[in-house]
């Protein structure tokens, strides 16, 4: 079977891959074979890393050799997507920062393929204009997405390998928490919960007990004794005689626990202030920095793992991080949530009142990334802007719009029956024939009214659910 894929030079058969193999000649894993060029230092790796589909590193590489070799081809803009596979010679810990071990070079043809013929997901032109552009077209081409790596000697704990060597290792964690808010990366699975200094954010802390009344860590632990005579309280020591215990104080012969006297609560001694305690006060110092906090002064911080999201893959499509679709935010634009909001409120009004209808629209601009691809950005953007303010025309004051992170349009219109929302409908659908452009932008819409198909139970987010659900079916 001869498998073919799509790039900027054409259709590419499966013969035609070109794959470069850094070798360390003392363990190689495969022969030589026909269509794998064989460099043995980094200089030539990067020198002929361009001419190439994907890279296998076949030999026993150390660690800091094999973060040199990926580093540099991910730093290139026209190579930082490439796929770079490891041989099975390679430690499982050197593997994690490339795509995997392979167990034989059809394999690596096979993987590198599989990628390339996701190219179309990606505007290759645009990996120059910043390492936002990098990295999207890095996760266009994975399903693994961007997960984070445990290194407990490093000031973070967690680290993103491959996100650095896409954008620099400055403040990492931070540049993805801003990619995931502007919906372009979607958050994984909860993996850690860490505490670092408030000061340097620095995770690498050292928990003191101290003296409560002074801060000295010079505490020990003792056992006291309370004398019922005299009311004092001091270390058994201090009572301690040769013929059992007797009070240094009022000087009572202590013989019986419980008459005539007892151990109080308190454990502890401060060697420096003399004060007496029952729990020492816990303090935080960073080994960093030595800067000593309270316990609830440390930041805490979640550690996930990343996707790209349907915006982001539409982002690295078109090349441009700028959203088309928010242009459809003047429509008495919301933000989902209370969009949300609005909406449950209107279904408990709707059930306590049946005649205060409501109903829902979701529209969807099925084909606005194929038109940004052929007849441009600005074209495209041209084309939104102009269909938005006859969408503008169409809304009533009293109408509510919001936009999901993959552009689909909802709106909310009160007092609206299903008659009322089928003529608002279709007077959108025919927005298109207006539309005086090759290819035309494509509406699919769904319409709901509460007086048509209402569940009983339902909420908004069902409800949306439903919807979103019909619309991207």
């Amino acid at each position: 079977m001869v498998v073919a894929f799509t790039s900027e030079e054409g259709v590419i058969s499966m013969e035609e891959i070109r794959l470069l193999r850094f070798v360390n000649c003392g363990n190689i894993s495969f022969a030589p074979q026909d269509g794998v060029i064989d460099v043995d230092t980094l200089e030539d790796l990067v020198a002929k890393i361009r001419s190439v589909h994907g890279v296998i590193l076949d030999g026993d590489f150390s660690k800091e050799t094999v973060l040199m070799a990926v580093k540099e081809i991910r730093k290139i803009p026209e190579t930082c997507y490439l796929p770079v596979f490891c041989s099975p010679s390679l430690d499982s810990d050197s593997a994690l920062f490339t795509d995997g071990a392979i167990k034989s070079l059809d394999q690596a043809w096979e993987k590198t393929a599989d990628m390339w013929g996701k190219l179309n997901e990606v505007d290759r032109g645009s990996l120059e204009l910043s390492r936002d552009f990098r990295l999207l077209a890095y996760l266009a081409l994975r399903q693994e997405g961007l997960n984070p790596l445990l290194q407990p000697f490093t000031c973070d704990a967690y680290r993103y390998p491959i996100a650095e060597f896409l954008g620099g290792e400055s403040e990492t964690r931070q540049w993805l928490r801003n990619l995931r808010d502007r919906g372009l990366l979607s958050q994984g699975p909860l993996i850690d919960r860490i505490r670092s200094c408030p000061k340097c954010q620095c995770t690498h802390l050292n928990y003191i007990d101290v003296c409560p009344n002074c801060g000295s860590i010079d505490i020990v632990p003792k056992e006291f004794i309370h004398c019922f005579t005299c009311g004092r309280v001091g270390p058994v020591d201090d009572f301690l005689q040769e013929n059992g215990y007797r009070c240094p104080f009022c000087g009572t012969h202590l013989r019986h626990l419980g008459s005539d006297y007892d151990h109080p609560l308190e454990s502890f001694l401060c060697n420096d202030c003399g004060h007496k305690f029952i729990e020492a006060h816990v303090v935080v110092d960073c080994l960093s920095c030595q800067t000593r906090s309270d316990p609830e002064e440390l930041l805490v911080n979640t550690i996930h793992g990343y996707r790209i999201s349907e915006k982001g893959r539409a982002a690295a499509r078109v090349g441009s991080i700028d959203d088309v679709y928010a242009l459809l935010d003047r429509l008495n634009y919301v933000i989902p949530a209370y969009f949300n909001q609005l909406l449950d409120w209107m279904i408990l009004l709707n059930r306590r009142y049946p005649d205060q209808t409501f109903s829902v629209i979701g529209v969807r601009f099925v084909n606005l990334i194929q038109v940004s691809e052929k007849l441009g950005r600005h074209r495209a953007s041209q084309i939104v802007d102009a269909l938005a303010e006859r969408l503008r025309q169409l809304i009533r004051n009293t109408d509510v719009t919001t936009r999901t992170a993959t552009g689909i349009l909802l709106l909310l219109l009160p007092m609206t029956d299903e008659a009322g929302a089928s003529v608002v409908g279709g007077r959108i659908l025919e927005l298109v024939n207006l539309a005086e452009t090759s290819p035309k932008p494509q509406f699919q819409l769904v319409a709901f009214s509460s007086s048509q198909n209402m569940r009983e139970g339902e909420s908004a987010s069902s409800l949306l659910a439903r919807i979103l659900g019909e619309l991207e079916s």
